[in-house]
Formats: structure tokens, sequence, C-alpha cells
């Protein structure tokens, strides 16, 4: 079985994902408290053993039905020229507020000696470190960001920035819009759900301005950055 990775920075249930995570996988390890996106998952990729490893983020909680039994293989192409082994998996996982399907939390497959070697990213860790992009449709957990008034708008104003500014590389407009709009307007009776609506619709807007200036567009990976945008806003 390939490594399992838990990426953790004062999730509020980390350790009870963490604990979840190995009931699926005994063998799983952590990186806990590393500031920055890209060099926590650099950690990740330097305590795994295997030549691809599994990313879970903290605030996932596991679908009971989702096994991390798939081997990428150097044999099979999912583009031209490309072999699985060379591409980051991504499975689904659910919005426990707006309910939306797609890779936003879910679990994440990387290459190894790939994610060491990357000396750069562009606001989206998982499409921007050279390594093709490949969706896997089955749910792998429920992506559980509504913690706490700021976590939730955190998660929300992030993602709806990447969406807005079609950061991600490759993507589909059409459902790139629907999910914003999901966003923006979905979930207000759900736990902390009026938080998440608000910080959607700040990161949409933030995307929108900032999608031709990445550098600006980085800040979203800037949590303290964030927590000064949330104070003032709420």
């Amino acid at each position: 079985m390939l490594d399992v990775v838990q990426i953790s920075y004062h999730e509020t249930f980390a350790d009870d994902n963490y604990d979840l995570l190995k009931i699926f996988a005994p063998h799983a390890k952590r990186v806990q408290g590393v500031k920055g996106i890209f060099e926590a998952h650099q950690e990740a990729a330097k305590i795994a053993e295997t030549s691809h490893f599994y990313v879970i983020d903290a605030d996932a909680v596991m679908d009971e039905e989702f096994s991390f039994r798939f081997k990428p293989s150097s044999t099979k192409y999912v583009y031209e020229n490309t072999p699985e082994t060379n591409c980051v998996f991504v499975w689904r996982s659910r919005n426990p507020i707006n309910d939306l399907l797609y890779g936003y939390g879910g679990a994440k497959l990387f290459p190894r000696k790939k994610l060491l070697e990357a000396d750069n990213w562009r606001v989206d860790m998982t499409t921007t470190i050279g390594c093709p992009f490949v969706p896997k449709f089955q749910i792998s957990n429920v992506t559980a960001f509504n913690t706490s008034p700021f976590e939730t708008w955190k998660s929300a104003f992030r993602e709806c920035a990447k969406l807005a500014s079609s950061i991600i590389p490759h993507s589909d407009n059409l459902d790139n819009m629907y999910r914003l709009k999901t966003w923006q307007n979905k979930g207000a009776d759900r736990l902390y759900g009026d938080y998440c609506i608000l910080g959607a619709k700040q990161g949409a807007d933030f995307g929108f301005e900032y999608k031709n200036k990445p550098q600006v567009l980085n800040k979203i990976n800037d949590f303290a950055w964030l927590k000064e945008v949330f104070d003032d806003a709420t």
C-alpha cells in the first residue's frame, strides 16, 4: 500500500480525523504545524517512503467506501505521452454546507520525486507543480471545514477566489461558474452557512479582481492576512 500522510495546521478536529484515517490506513503518517501549503506538502513528501503517496487534509472525514488501493501504472497513459505515474490524482469530496461534489478537499495522490523536485507553484498546490491533473470520480471524504466562523469563511474565500480567477489549468469554466454560484447561494441554514456564503462572495470578488495578478492572488494562502480580512468583514 502506498504511504498516506495527513497534513494539518491547527484544524479543530485534526486529531479525531487522524484517528478515523488510521482505520482506513493504519500506516498513515502526519505533518503538523508546518507554515505554508507548499512547504507542508514537501515535508509530506520527505516523510513518505513510497514512490507515490496520498495526502489527506486534516478536515477530511473519510468515506466508509473509500480505500487507498489505487496505484498509478507506468504502462497506462492518461494523456498522450504521459503515464499515470507522472500525474497528480484528486478524488471527490462532499461539501457539508452546499452539497457540492468535486475535488475540493478530496484525497490527493502525488508522485513523490516530482513534488520533492518542485521549486514553485501558482496559488493552487494540486494543479500547478508541473504534473498533469487527473480527477477521480469516487467520493473519498466529507470536507468538514465548517468548524468555526473563521475556518468556514477562510475555506470558502480561498476556494471561490480560485474558481473566479480560473487559476486551475484546463478546468471547465462552466463547471467553475456553477460551483461558484452554489458556494455563494446555498447552505445558509447549515452550520456556519452564513459565514460560508460571506466568504464565498468576498473570495469571488477578490478572484475576479486579481485574476491576472498571481502575486496578489497568492495572498489567499497567507492565513494571517486572511484573518485580518475576516476580522474587517465581520
